[in-house]
């Protein structure tokens, strides 16, 4: 399934939209009538410049409004991500000022077009034309602004992953740098980087692997950190939106060897917001790097949690297996 924003093309700045309508007008060949004086043939030429160039402009502004998705209509995990990265209200209001500025360059055009065929000189027409390019290039550059938020928001907007949420979704979720890009790698065809600091995974990664049953999506999220929501960055809240919107399971991922950088105490408390906030899907506890980790760290763990941890050593592939198969086996379960 192609992600919503997947086929937005290419924004021009105010600049370039200005300068390639008008350089496109400047090389316009109209038919001219064979008998006409040089002041007809001039009129046309001008009024035709005029025309090319208000339909240029028009229609890339009309593009770029046409071209954007339905943001009331797409699937909310996509709504909500598309607000989180770029703001949603704000996008509307950026579009709603590319279909102004169209309808406005087209009613110029046409009113300069008509104004053409009464030109009473050579010099009058070649006037109309001007006036005519240098009202349609003010109103572009009157939502240049808004060209600019549109020209971000698509390059970040286009680099969303394509999730089907109608497929069986698996989430990894955890801290930061426990592991959890590791262990998608392993269970799925996703590639996410792999890196031994913090923030690899800066945005949500999806992997794809068959079952029995059929196809399930892997989600690789990036890393949760234990402090209110209200004060969360927007990576972490790309990883909540997949938690709330995609996880038909969820696989808790904690590094008891600390390595990651964070206390296990941290690690816990996260666990635990998680398991509250999304308390009506499945939640498999597992401890990664076991194979770094002392005995007593992991029975420390479990009593913390009150409930079976699995172990999984995602860079030796142990446990690898099992984890997603709970996972699955949870998920048809419902719980």
């Amino acid at each position: 399934m192609e992600q919503p924003f997947a086929r937005v093309r290419y924004i021009p700045s105010a600049d370039e939209l200005i300068d390639l309508a008008f350089r496109r007008a400047s090389k316009v060949s109209p038919s001219l009538p064979k008998r006409a004086g040089g002041k007809v043939k001039v009129r046309i030429k001008e009024r035709s410049r005029i025309s090319t160039a208000g339909r240029i402009l028009s229609s890339r502004l009309q593009r770029i409004v046409q071209e954007m998705p339905d943001l009331d209509r797409i699937h909310p995990f996509y709504r909500e991500l598309a607000d989180v990265l770029v703001g949603v209200g704000e996008l509307k209001r950026c579009l709603g000022a590319m279909k102004w500025a169209s309808e406005m360059v087209q009613r110029l055009s046409e009113r300069y077009a008509r104004r053409e065929r009464h030109a009473r000189s050579i010099g009058e027409a070649a006037q109309l034309r001007r006036e005519a390019y240098g009202r349609m290039a003010s109103i572009v550059k009157q939502v240049s602004d808004e060209l600019e938020f549109l020209r971000n928001a698509r390059s970040q907007l286009v680099k969303l992953p394509s999730i089907d949420p109608n497929l069986p979704t698996i989430v990894v979720a955890g801290y930061t740098n426990v592991g959890k890009s590791t262990l998608v790698k392993a269970v799925s065809s996703a590639k996410p980087a792999v890196a031994s600091y913090p923030f690899t995974t800066k945005s949500i990664i999806v992997g794809h692997t068959k079952t029995p049953t059929g196809v399930v999506q892997v989600i690789d999220t990036p890393g949760l950190l234990d402090r209110p929501l209200s004060q969360r960055n927007r990576i972490e809240l790309q990883a909540i939106l997949a938690l709330k919107h995609l996880a038909k399971a969820i696989i808790f991922l904690f590094d008891p060897s600390t390595t990651c950088g964070y206390p296990l105490e941290n690690q816990i408390n996260l666990y635990l917001e998680v398991k509250r906030s999304f308390s009506d899907i499945p939640i498999i506890p597992a401890a990664n790097k076991v194979d770094i980790v002392d005995d007593d760290d992991l029975k420390a763990l479990g009593s913390a949690v009150h409930e079976p941890i699995m172990k999984v050593s995602a860079l030796k592939g142990f446990g690898v297996r099992e984890v997603f198969e709970e996972a699955l086996s949870r998920m048809r379960l419902g719980g």
